[in-house]
């Protein structure tokens, strides 16, 4: 089908916002918009400890990392900015953007609204952008430095939006002089630094005009970065890796940084800054490599960091004066395509306001971090890594970009960077981070979310998503295939090949057809909503329809003479949408087609709704327009610019409440869809799945790692426990020492007070009484100082007097003066007329030629009289001034005269205070004086005692010596004698060490001997145990047939009066409870335990008798303890048979009374038989409370036995530690 281009034309039309038209377009608000501008200078900032600014695309964006937040400060379509600061209190922040007409302005943090628009504020044609700018401390000022030529710095009132004062800050001498750099004072608003190459100067203001000071020869010094560490200390970082120390304006101290381990600014050393050590040219300057350049100072509380080459070195202040190296990080490697050591350089260094954190940009659009503080040079000397702030961002163009059904994921893949990435568009969050060696050409995400397909240089592979990593699962022969789609079933992909479209089942992996027609490159390939057709657009601007049941190409579209870039197809599958290079969008349905024109747009991506409620075109410059669909006439459509470079890809979420678009600078936008009233909701709300792929054995690890971490927790409670209760112990015991030591405290506290309060009351009598007679002292002298100053103010009055007098007088004389030379003057003129006139008619003729002299001679005249004027005025001034300064110091030599006085008069008053305290302290130091002299005549006593004593001590010490001798004597005789007895004892041990041995093998045997005897007596002791419980079990049976017996007699002694019923009842009791089998039966039971009784009682006998025998034969020394064993044993079995005994009996008892009723003739009479029943239950609950209470008895002898069982084992010789054993 070739369609034809004559049809209708419908031109857009850009909406109003207020319109209500506006209200019908799909509405988009961005979420989360990720990236980097690196061409920015400071272009990170902490605006709080965990919200970060930073420019991206065409906005600021404001993101705080806990809470996965942003807020953006919206920037101008045409705005392009190069500097950016943030005042010191995190409220505003200042743009610099660039352009003919260069400004500056200020935002607020918190309503991100624009507060102040500033400008140059008279005319500079050619400057177009400022150099460097920054906020005063008080955060009130603006200080920016214009760019060349002609530098001038401005400093705003930034509030006002006026200039206070301006300086031209430009060095004509040198054009390579530019300032870069500046920094404001931390705590003085009126003093500033700038800086920059072959330029340095301190500035100072003083009434609105800015005055150089300190030190300035700056002619060889390339300034790159400047810290003030306090408001007298400034450090300058330089091009060629020094930092220049300043402090008060002058030059302390020149640092090698690359040999610096510490600094200590106290120690001054003299440089001389020579020019032929500097760069003297551009040339010279070029050729000096950044990696040398000291960058980004930023001081914070314990010290300072800055950049030099990749690294951040961080000092630690150590004192007032001293700063220690502690840290160096380093920017972590990145892959890229490029490679390119300049993007390791560093833009901007910025801590948080906790001071334990540094935030760092590069040339990579990344955010940097490092926490400070850590293990320091001497722990690890090695460089640590700086880690990615939050997450990590794509290097470079997104190539492409898919979204899946199942989740709220979709992937993208970088050009550059050679990495996959997975991304949630609900929270915003990094999944998952693949890197590659190979060139990403294409990628596509399964419905699922569960595998994804990824077109590599050499094949396409087909791979499974796990938790952390990408699993190839199958290769596909496709070089570089950068489109690959799959369809919305998910059960085929559609893979371009060149101008094929390869068709492949994701099932089997097996080729289900493969399209040809094309003769050119297949630029994009679309499935239908229903899977059964598929569109494709070839680069010669044919438009293929393929039918997926058949693999046959079902229809076509030619537009001749035009480009096509992207398409679409509707929801019912009936209408096709292409957007072309000139500016218009295609509507084609069957035969006809309708051109919609777009003016200003110049498209080339679209996606569009399931619905067909929403379409998003994609222009150049990052512009994307949402269309309102389906068409009207005008079309009506929204315009969102926040991208500042041209998008990739533009995507929509399978639920179409999102939106997503990649650029070419490497950043990603998250929108929210906002539809109008009444659209919005597709279908019924899906629930996105948490599942995912893991390896077993990584589950398997996992798991174990888990139970190992738990078993681990579960100690940790258990020592922390501990730890908690022994720190109670020692907590409790210290609260009560220290409470015992509070009250004892106060106990002394409360005496001292009172005996205070007392001393207090006496010196405050005492005081009061000084200060009496100090007031009468004090007025008789003010009375004589009053009398002599008068005298003084009387004899300065004249003076004065004298003084103005003098001064009237030469008043009057120069009054004088003035008058006679004005009268001198008037003569002069006059004479001159009348001489004039006289000779006026005589010179008529030479009237005209001496019209120039004379005028010449008038305006000498009057030069002279404007002169002797001047000096007139000038003398009367300077007099005048003179005689003014004399008297102001004489007024102001009264001032300190009477100041004089009120000093003297307080130093009167402290130097009597001194004396009184002079006169306490003579007669402290006399009592202390006699007091000495009483100690000096003790102690010359005890000196005198010491010498005697010592004199005696030394007569003792004779004494000892010598008996030390006569011991020491005696000790060489013991050695010998010592030196004898060892060599017996080692004989003894010779003969002991083969006894010992004996021992050793005789204990063994005993051992064995024990064990085996103790586990015979056991495994008796356990027969005789089943045995009682049998009989016990046997007893309750034997109850429970008494029971039965009686109730049936029960029921037949009912039948006395019927003679024969009775006799029937009788004769089935014989005949139910006299079997005579189970009498039989009873009775063997009893024959059996009887003969098994015999057989253990002889076993045992023979037993103990071998066990007599072998301990009579192996140890007959010394065995008195073993017999002694032996025989207990003997004794406890021979208990042992008597209990066998008693226990036999009470059986006999029990099966009597059992067969008590027991009838030997099948008839019998009525009366004998009530007598044996009244025989049988006869006292038989005092029998049973007998033969409990026996019972209890027998079970108390047994555990006795046991516990003499187990004293005896622990007499019993041996060397190991004792067998437990249970019975």
């Amino acid at each position: 089908v070739v369609v034809n281009l004559q049809s209708r034309v419908f031109y857009g039309l850009k909406t109003d916002i207020s319109s209500k038209a506006h209200k019908m377009v799909v509405n988009l608000q961005s979420r989360v918009f990720y990236g980097l501008k690196t061409d920015i200078s400071s272009n990170a900032h902490y605006i709080s400890d965990s919200e970060i600014l930073y420019p991206v695309g065409n906005v600021i964006a404001l993101h705080d990392v806990s809470e996965y937040r942003q807020r953006f400060i919206r920037l101008s379509e045409k705005q392009q900015i190069n500097i950016i600061s943030v005042a010191h209190n995190k409220k505003y922040v200042a743009i610099c953007d660039i352009g003919e007409k260069p400004t500056i302005s200020i935002y607020d943090t918190d309503t991100l609204k624009r507060r102040k628009l500033l400008g140059i504020p008279y005319d500079a044609p050619d400057v177009t952008r400022f150099t460097c700018i920054g906020f005063t401390f008080d955060n009130k000022h603006l200080v920016a430095v214009t760019g060349e030529p002609d530098q001038t710095m401005l400093f705003y009132n930034w509030e006002k939006g006026t200039v206070e004062s301006s300086i031209k800050v430009g060095t004509p001498q040198n054009p390579l002089a530019i300032v870069e750099v500046l920094a404001c004072n931390p705590s003085d608003a009126g003093v500033l630094a700038l800086g920059g190459l072959y330029t340095f100067k301190f500035l100072t203001l003083s009434d609105t005009v800015w005055r150089p000071y300190g030190f300035s020869k700056a002619d060889n010094i390339l300034t790159c970065s400047m810290i003030w560490l306090n408001s007298d200390r400034l450090l300058l970082g330089t091009k060629d890796g020094k930092i220049l120390y300043l402090e008060n304006g002058d030059l302390k101290n020149i640092y090698k940084m690359t040999d610096t381990l510490f600094m200590n600014l106290k120690i001054r050393e003299e440089y001389v800054l020579q020019a032929s050590s500097s760069i003297a040219t551009m040339d010279a300057k070029e050729d000096i490599p950044w990696e040398n350049n000291v960058r980004c100072l930023v001081a914070f509380q314990r010290g300072f960091a800055y950049a030099l080459s990749r690294t951040i070195i961080v000092f630690e202040k150590e004192g007032w004066h001293k700063y220690v190296k502690r840290n160096i990080f380093i920017i972590p490697t990145q892959i890229s395509k490029q490679e390119n050591e300049d993007l390791y350089q560093v833009n901007s260094i910025n801590v948080n306001l906790s001071s334990d954190q540094l935030l760092i940009t590069a040339g990579w659009p990344q955010l940097f971090y490092a926490r400070l503080w850590g293990s320091d040079l001497n722990v690890h000397p090695e460089p640590k890594k700086l880690k990615i702030m939050d997450q990590a961002w794509h290097f470079g163009p997104i190539t492409d970009l898919s979204v899946c059904a199942w989740k709220s994921i979709f992937m993208t893949c970088g050009e550059l960077d050679h990495s996959v990435r997975l991304w949630d568009f609900e929270s915003g969050r990094l999944i998952l981070h693949k890197q590659y060696t190979e060139d990403i050409c294409g990628i596509a995400l399964h419905p699922t979310g569960l595998f994804c397909l990824i077109g590599f240089s050499d094949k396409l592979r087909f791979m499974s998503v796990l938790v952390n990593d990408l699993l190839p699962m199958e290769e596909f022969s496709i070089r570089c295939c950068k489109t690959v789609k799959f369809n919305h079933g998910g059960h085929f992909f559609a893979a371009v090949n060149g101008n094929i479209v390869q068709i492949y089942c994701t099932i089997d992996f097996t080729s289900s057809f493969i399209l040809k027609g094309h003769t050119n490159r297949v630029k994009t390939i679309l499935w239908s909503q229903t899977d059964t057709k598929l569109l494709t657009l070839g680069a010669e601007g044919t438009i293929y329809q393929w039918d997926m049941t058949t693999g046959r190409r079902s229809a076509e579209i030619i537009l001749k003479g035009i480009v096509l870039h992207d398409i679409a197809l509707s929801a019912d599958e009936q209408i096709t949408y292409c957007i072309a290079d000139d500016n218009n969008i295609y509507e084609i349905k069957e035969n006809t087609t309708r051109q919609h024109s777009f003016p200003d747009a110049n498209m080339y991506a679209m996606v569009l709704g399931k619905e067909d409620q929403a379409l998003f075109l994609a222009c150049p410059g990052g512009i994307i327009l949402s269309v309102k669909c389906p068409f009207q006439e005008p079309i009506q459509y929204l315009t969102f610019h926040i991208h500042s470079a041209d998008i990739t890809k533009i995507a929509l979420s399978y639920n179409e409440q999102f939106l997503i678009s990649t650029g070419m600078d490497g950043s990603l936008c998250i929108w929210k869809l906002i539809y109008p009233e009444g659209k919005g909701k597709i279908g019924k709300e899906l629930t996105y799945t948490n599942e995912v792929l893991i390896n077993k054995d990584d589950l398997q690890e996992k798991m174990q790692t888990i139970i190992d971490l738990n078993v681990r927790m579960r100690e940790l409670e258990t020592e922390h426990a501990y730890k908690t209760r022994q720190i109670e112990v020692v907590h409790n015991d210290k609260v009560r020492d220290i409470h015992e030591g509070y009250c004892e405290a106060i106990e002394e506290l409360r005496d001292k007070i009172s005996r205070l309060q007392e001393d207090h009351k006496n010196e405050l009598n005492t005081i009061n009484v000084e200060i009496l007679k100090m007031k009468e002292k004090h007025e008789e002298t003010m009375k004589q100082m009053e009398t002599n100053y008068n005298a003084k103010l009387i004899v300065e009055y004249d003076r004065y007097l004298a003084f103005e007098n003098t001064m009237n007088i030469v008043h009057q004389n120069y009054e004088k003066r003035l008058e006679e030379v004005e009268k001198h003057g008037i003569e002069e003129l006059r004479k001159a007329i009348t001489k004039y006139e006289a000779l006026l008619h005589e010179k008529k003729l030479q009237l005209e030629e001496n019209q120039d002299e004379m005028a010449h001679q008038a305006r000498v005249h009057e030069e002279m009289m404007m002169q002797v004027e001047d000096d007139a005025d000038k003398e009367i001034l300077e007099l005048k001034t003179n005689y003014e300064t004399l008297l102001h110091k004489k007024k102001e030599a009264n001032i300190r005269l009477k100041g004089e006085v009120g000093t003297l008069r307080n130093r009167y008053t402290t130097s009597l205070k001194d004396v009184e305290d002079l006169k306490r302290q003579l007669q402290r130091v006399k009592s202390e004086y006699g007091y000495f002299q009483k100690t000096i005549q003790e102690l010359e006593k005890d000196k005198e005692d010491l010498k005697n004593e010592i004199n005696e001590r030394d007569i003792t010490i004779q004494d000892r010596e010598h008996q030390i001798y006569e011991l020491k004597r005696t000790n060489q005789e013991l050695e010998k004698f010592k030196f004898v007895l060892n060599y017996k004892i080692t004989e003894l041990k010779n003969q002991i060490e083969p006894r010992d041995q004996e021992i050793k093998q005789l204990k063994e045997k005993i051992r064995d001997m024990e064990t085996e005897l103790v586990h015979e007596l056991r495994e008796k002791l356990r027969a005789s145990r089943r045995e009682l419980e049998y009989e016990i079990h046997r007893n309750k049976r034997c109850q429970e047939l008494l029971k039965r017996i009686r109730v049936d007699l029960l029921d037949a002694s009912g039948l006395v009066q019927e003679p024969q019923a009775l006799k029937a009842a009788v004769t089935k009791l014989y005949h139910k409870y006299s079997s005579s089998d189970e009498f039989l039966r009873s009775c063997k039971a009893d024959l059996d335990a009887q003969c098994e009784f015999i057989k253990q009682r002889d076993h045992l006998e023979r037993t103990i008798a071998s066990l007599k025998r072998q301990v009579f034969q192996d140890k007959a020394g010394s065995g008195k303890d073993i017999d002694k064993t032996v025989e207990e044993n003997i004794i406890l079995i021979t208990e042992l048979n008597a209990l066998r005994e008693e226990l036999k009996d009470a059986r006999k008892h029990i099966q009597h009374m059992e067969n008590l009723l027991d009838l030997e003739a099948k008839d019998i009479k009525p009366s004998e038989a009530r007598e044996r029943m009244e025989e049988a239950c006869y006292r038989h609950e005092q029998l049973q409370t007998e033969y409990r209470s026996q019972m209890q008895e027998c079970q108390n002898i047994i555990i006795a036995l046991k516990d003499d069982m187990y004293k005896l084992i622990s007499k019993l010789p041996c060397e190991e530690p004792e067998t437990k054993i249970t019975f």
